[in-house]
């Protein structure tokens, strides 16, 4: 059973239970399929030549489903606890308020497809638009070798693309459970001599990341001669899904941009500056409710990857063992990233990364906010190379091994944080930065900034401005800069609680609420009042409550 996690109160979760039911409808069968008529499949009873139209009368394999086109208001409804071999790649296109579906009837498991490795894509949608897609379990993973890495291919559990330079809208993804998908490694720069086996470096923006659980990405059907408009993917919502040990990503969203071999430049998916005219990116993208563990592969790297899209909201997701980055964003305009658990991430297949949010290359008008990020790598990496702006609030940032916080844009990217709760215990950096990448603006304010760690520092620049924050525990030096630091032990209620969240009960981020303050804290109205500044704190609590408060928590 899976929910969605919404804020219900103060620092409360409420799961609503999302319960779907088949409606059986009666028509006349046809190939030509009847707008709002429901066909089932029956893995172990149907037959092929039925009319498909009822449970008796169910049909059997994908191949006649794959053989159909559907219309607005239709339904595939696959037998709970059937299991099918292949791909499903139904024809047709849904409408506005009339999407076609595809579910399961019947009581049991979730129906079963599995790739086997032999597909490039266990679920398959290609210029077609408004389809929702709800509980299935799947598959793509190819048999092992005894070799690592030698069965990864290119491979993907649910792939939504298209190349027919349209604009592609009204896509869900949800309840579905997808895990063990082969897909080969890809990064887009780097050396060929670190190559390996399923890992490949320097493949250039389109062949990279673009393999995993669920995908959503276009392309052009000839790269020397590509449509004079791109295709792009409206109004993508991903929801209340498991996904497991799926590599690359549990989650891609990618736009192309012309850059392999033979392939004519359009530009469409890479951008040069924040008005960049050819920059064409995906719209209206929502990734809420999801478990998305790499806990079991040494090949799945990024939870969530948010590429090429404008206006994104990644949120109430837990974001578990993944390697390189739990949550990534690239190429990509007003994206909000909120109230996740991002926990455990470590380096896996080469990468450099083990982050557990990191607001990346070409990124503007990105606010990260109420994450509980923590045992990762780096707590939070800020990489905006070439440009970007981030507003980093009201998070709490812990126990992370190398960085809590690691400043790493440069040129003309500008960073806000403020009212973040900082707590080391384990690294000698609770916030770190070198060379070139502090030539970029970071404001620190109001952050409560706690290390427990002999020797810890801070990075100190003249473009990294602290103002207003509280340092306490073991002798963490003060920045000269910092003329209303306040300096002393923050009082907190108690130590952070590691335990991760689970598929069923979501983002676990009570765990942080050992980092509230008590009522006699130095840090309760020792804070300047940030306009803009989201409307509540990390638990929920309106702000302001008189004078502002430093940290994550205000105190009610």
């Amino acid at each position: 059973m899976l929910r969605v996690f919404r804020q219900a109160g103060p620092g409360l979760l409420a799961a609503a239970v999302l319960v779907a039911s088949a409606q059986v409808v009666l028509a006349a069968p046809a190939d030509g399929v009847t707008a709002g008529v429901s066909y089932y499949v029956d893995a172990s009873q149907g037959d092929d030549n039925a009319s498909g139209v009822d449970s008796t009368h169910a049909w059997r394999s994908l191949a006649r489903v794959n053989r159909a086109t559907f219309h607005p208001g239709d339904q595939i409804l696959l037998r709970a606890g059937g299991r099918w071999s292949g791909q499903l790649w139904p024809k047709g296109s849904g409408a506005s308020g009339a999407p076609v579906t595809i579910d399961r009837y019947g009581d049991g498991a979730n129906p079963r497809i599995d790739g086997g490795g032999l597909v490039d894509d266990t679920v398959r949608l290609s210029d077609q638009e408004f389809w929702t897609v709800r509980h299935l379990e799947v598959t793509n993973q190819a048999p092992a070798t005894g070799t690592p890495g030698a069965n990864l291919k290119d491979l993907r559990g649910i792939h939504v693309t298209g190349d027919n330079g349209r604009q592609l809208h009204g896509f869900v993804v949800d309840g579905v459970n997808v895990h063990d998908v082969t897909g080969e490694v890809n990064w887009i720069g780097g050396s060929t001599s670190d190559d390996a086996s399923g890992i490949h470096f320097k493949t250039g923006w389109d062949r990279s990341k673009r393999t995993g659980g669920i995908v959503f990405d276009t392309t052009v059907a000839n790269v020397g001669a590509p449509t004079a408009t791109p295709t792009v993917l409206d109004d993508v919502t991903i929801q209340n899904s498991v996904i497991v040990n799926t590599s690359f990503a549990g989650i891609s969203i990618k736009q192309y941009t012309g850059d392999g071999p033979g392939a004519v430049a359009t530009g469409w998916g890479t951008r040069t500056s924040p008005t960049d005219a050819r920059f064409t990116p995906h719209n209206n993208v929502v990734i809420r409710g999801n478990y998305i563990s790499q806990a079991g592969t040494a090949y799945g790297c990024n939870g969530v990857y948010v590429t090429d899209v404008r206006h994104a909201v990644v949120e109430h997701n837990v974001i578990y063992r993944a390697g390189t980055s739990g949550i990534e964003t690239y190429f990509a305009d007003d994206v909000t990233i909120q109230s996740n658990e991002v926990a455990e991430t470590t380096q896996k297949a080469k990468g450099a990364d083990s982050n557990g949010i990191d607001a990346d290359k070409g990124t503007t008008k990105v606010v990260v906010q109420y994450n509980w990020s923590h045992g990762n790598g780096d707590g939070i990496l800020l990489c905006q190379f070439s440009f970007g702006d981030v507003v980093l609030r009201y998070n709490a940032i812990a126990g992370n091994t190398r960085y809590q916080v690691y400043l790493h844009s440069d040129k003309a990217a500008r960073a806000k944080v403020h009212n973040n709760t900082i707590y080391d215990d384990r690294s000698k950096y609770a916030i770190y930065g070198y060379g070139t990448s502090l030539t970029s603006s970071y404001d620190i304010t109001d952050n409560i900034i706690y290390s427990k760690v002999a020797g810890a520092s801070l990075t100190t620049s003249s473009t990294v401005r602290y103002d207003n924050n509280l340092y306490g525990g073991a002798s963490l030096p003060v920045p000269s800069g910092d003329t209303h630091a306040v300096r002393a032990d923050p009082q907190f209620t108690g130590s952070p609680d590691w335990t991760v969240g689970t598929p069923d009960a979501g983002p676990r981020l009570t765990g942080a609420y050992g980092l509230r303050v008590r009522s006699g804290s130095p840090a309760i109205n020792r804070g300047v009042a940030i306009s803009d500044n989201g409307g509540r704190d990390y638990a929920g609590t309106p702000l302001y409550n008189g004078k502002p408060d430093i940290g994550a928590f205000e105190v009610g």
